[in-house]
């Protein structure tokens, strides 16, 4: 620990001395001490060469001398006096904070903070006059977020906020620790008996709505202190839920200041502030901020009903009239809350999006990360932008990312990838690489992919990212990408032929990917990242170098024989065996290994391939074609034994494969090894096309070649069945 001067020692000895009675007898001058000692200590901002104990004796001597039955009647001096003790007792904590966590976390320290929450709890002045002291309440709510943010056990803290009273666990160790100390002028209670008991929590939100109702411009300071409090605890399920469902928090003060007229002022603010340069970091702006704030954390919680497409025409309003004036941190916050709202897949999502597109907002944060991007560039990667604006970039790439797993076809791609992605490839700052490779890699097409030379950014960019992230205590890259996000990502390169090659150019690649199946084998809950694993090695293994460097390899092949065999998830045994019979085929073409197949007595069906993505349609279809007296095969009623054996045996016998299309079948190995075989076996073939506006490219496109498939989003389903019905005729003769 570092000495401070004699002077700091001094006082905090003077501090130390003092009783009970000097408070009660000499307010005044033991009050001025006290604010010297706490004026140093902010000041010098270091710890100090000196036993904490009599830190935490002065301020528990303090709260000793403080009557709680007249502490909020605010007419009478006496009152002033303890509320002016109460205000150096919280700052005195707040220091103890900052100071020496291990001492503010100690047994002792957490009776000086149950005290001073059961203070709050006391307050009945305020529900029954609604007269507040807000720089008592602003030094209370400033201690309790400092605690917040170091207490050992969150969870053990947010019961005592959630109880209407102090715990007996308290009580009881109160007795045994320190004996009367914080007992002292605490036998006189107030009767509450015609007063509801509040929690922390439900005071605090009572108390911010009538602060927000009454006076926004006096009282922001403490509005934004209770609302920085709430932040804290936003990220945990049970207190967003029970703030939204069991206080008015959120209905009587988010939804009525995300109207359009209310927003209003925000916007107002927002200009008079940047005029002002924006000196005070605490005005009403950051009211309005914290709750956008808050609101992003609500949407994270699957619990949470929000209905986020009645805010869209204020979010469109805010944006424009934010990025007009320039202020940043209200446009982090702003887009930092639309990603979130786009995270979770839901029908209200989709809705949401839906309206963003409809009233142009998705377009105008395109264009406005389009030129904040060229304003950055100086070239050769290097990018010049302030940590906010680094901040709003990164947040408008995670909306674009949010949204391409949703619905693509709303994105204007070409923009995204030839004005934003492309040019932040080679950024010199990782984050903004990492979430352009994820983007990237979301909306690429064939036609894309052919006129581009990053593939060779993309894949190590990627590969470097997902070691970093497993190598990481949580599987998390900074705290915000997963292992899980960075392997889907890698699967939909795989997808590629070109990535095929390039990833099995570097055998540190494979090797990465087998490491993390080894590791993860036997974690259940790790068994998504496994399955997306396996099934980017099984688009990998529909090209010769990466099928040969598996299939050679002992260790790989053993693990995927491992996995195929004793794993205890269906799905990944499944995808495993898919692997190992895809290397056989990969590996038999490319040497010239012809397989025998003895076709005896073909049953002459019509074999689906689809994705079960469309199972219902294809059904329907299969059932309609069997009505009609055709043998159809479809792998929901006629697997028997190995999922790729029966498959396999299915398109041998089949007279003709009808090709279910859709983005997802493109996207699947399992569909993809189908197709294949087919084609292999020169299988004659029909594309149905499954999903609007899909157009098939890459692996699908070539073996589609020109053929002309029917279009099953058009017209209604009788006249296309009729339209399938005649191919399949003239397909067969």
């Amino acid at each position: 620990m570092m000495a401070t001067d004699e002077s700091t020692q001094q006082i905090l000895i003077k501090c130390s001395r003092l009783k009970i009675r000097d408070y009660h007898n000499h307010t005044k001058n033991a009050i001025n001490i006290l604010e010297e000692l706490i004026s140093r200590l902010e000041r010098e901002k270091s710890v100090f060469y000196h036993s904490l104990e009599s830190f935490i004796h002065i301020i528990q001597t303090i709260i000793s001398s403080i009557d709680r039955t007249i502490l909020w009647k605010s007419k009478r001096k006496v009152s002033e006096q303890q509320q002016q003790l109460a205000r150096t007792a919280c700052r005195l904590f707040k220091c103890l904070c900052q100071i020496d966590v291990e001492c503010a976390t100690s047994d002792q320290s957490k009776m000086i903070i149950y005290s001073i929450l059961q203070w709050l709890r006391d307050d009945i002045d305020f529900h029954v006059t609604k007269s507040i002291n807000q720089d008592l309440h602003l030094a209370i709510y400033s201690c309790i977020e400092h605690y917040s943010l170091i207490c050992k056990n969150q969870e053990d803290f947010l019961n005592e906020l959630f109880s209407t009273s102090s715990s007996s666990k308290y009580k009881t160790h109160l007795s045994l620790s320190i004996g009367f100390c914080f007992n002292f002028h605490h036998h006189h209670h107030r009767k509450t008996s015609t007063h509801e008991s509040l929690s922390i929590i439900d005071y605090s939100s009572r108390l911010v709505i009538y602060l927000i109702e009454s006076s926004l411009v006096t009282s922001s300071l403490l509005i934004n202190q209770i609302l920085t409090f709430f932040l804290i605890y936003a990220s945990i399920p049970r207190f967003s839920i029970y703030l939204i469902n069991h206080t008015d928090f959120y209905y009587s003060i988010i939804v009525p200041s995300l109207s359009t007229t209310n927003s209003d002022r925000f916007i107002q603010c927002i200009i008079d502030e940047t005029a002002q340069s924006q000196i005070d970091s605490n005005d009403r702006v950051f009211v309005f901020t914290h709750m956008i704030n808050l609101l992003s954390e609500f949407a994270l919680h699957s619990d949470i009903e929000i209905n986020s497409c009645s805010f869209v025409s204020t979010f469109k309003h805010l944006f424009d009239a934010l990025v007009d004036c320039g202020t940043t941190v209200p446009l982090w916050y702003l887009i930092k809350c639309l990603g979130n709202l786009l995270t979770n897949s839901s029908k209200e999502t989709n809705l949401f999006l839906q309206e963003m597109n409809r009233i142009n907002l998705i377009n105008s944060i395109t264009n406005y990360t389009s030129n904040l991007i060229q304003k950055s560039i100086l070239g050769e990667g290097k990018m010049i932008l302030k940590q906010l604006h680094n901040n709003v970039l990164i947040s408008c790439l995670s909306i674009f990312y949010n949204i391409s797993t949703i619905d693509q076809q709303i994105l204007n791609k070409d923009l995204i990838i030839n004005k934003i992605c492309r040019l932040i490839f080679k950024s010199n700052i990782q984050q903004i690489r990492l979430m352009s490779c994820l983007l990237y890699s979301n909306i690429l097409t064939q036609k894309e992919l052919e006129s581009d030379d990053s593939c060779h950014y993309l894949c190590e960019q990627l590969f470097f990212s997902i070691n970093q992230t497993f190598k990481s205590s949580n599987y998390y890259l900074y705290n915000q990408i997963s292992l899980l996000t960075l392997v889907n990502c890698l699967k939909n390169l795989c997808i590629h032929k070109q990535f095929q090659i390039r990833i099995g150019k570097q055998d540190d690649n494979i090797n990465l990917l087998f490491q993390i199946l080894r590791q993860f084998s036997s974690l259940k809950e790790q068994y998504e990242e496994i399955q997306i694993i396996l099934e980017s090695i099984w688009f990998l293994s529909f090209e010769y170098s990466c099928a040969k460097n598996i299939h050679s390899h002992d260790k790989y092949f053993a693990l995927l024989v491992q996995l195929s065999e004793i794993n205890s998830n269906e799905i990944i045994q499944q995808a495993a065996k898919g692997i190992l019979w895809q290397l056989k085929q990969t590996i038999s073409i490319n040497t010239n290994i012809t397989n025998k197949l003895i076709i005896s007595k073909p049953s002459q069906h019509i074999m689906f391939s689809y994705n079960h993505d469309s199972k219902d349609l294809v059904n329907q279809i299969c059932q309609d074609l069997r009505n009609s007296g055709y043998r159809t095969w479809m792998d929901t009623d006629d697997m028997h034994g190995s999922t790729l054996d029966c498959m396999a045996h299915a398109i041998e016998q089949a007279c003709l494969v009808i090709l279910c299309i859709t983005e997802k079948y493109k996207t699947s190995p399992n569909c993809q090894s189908e197709a294949e075989y087919a084609y292999r076996l020169k299988k004659p073939f029909v594309p149905i096309l499954l999903q609007s506006k899909y157009k098939p490219d890459g692996w699908l496109g070539i073996i589609l070649g020109t053929r002309l498939y029917i279009d099953f989003t058009k017209n209604d389903f009788d006249s296309n069945y009729n339209k399938l019905v005649k191919e399949i005729e003239a397909t067969i003769k």
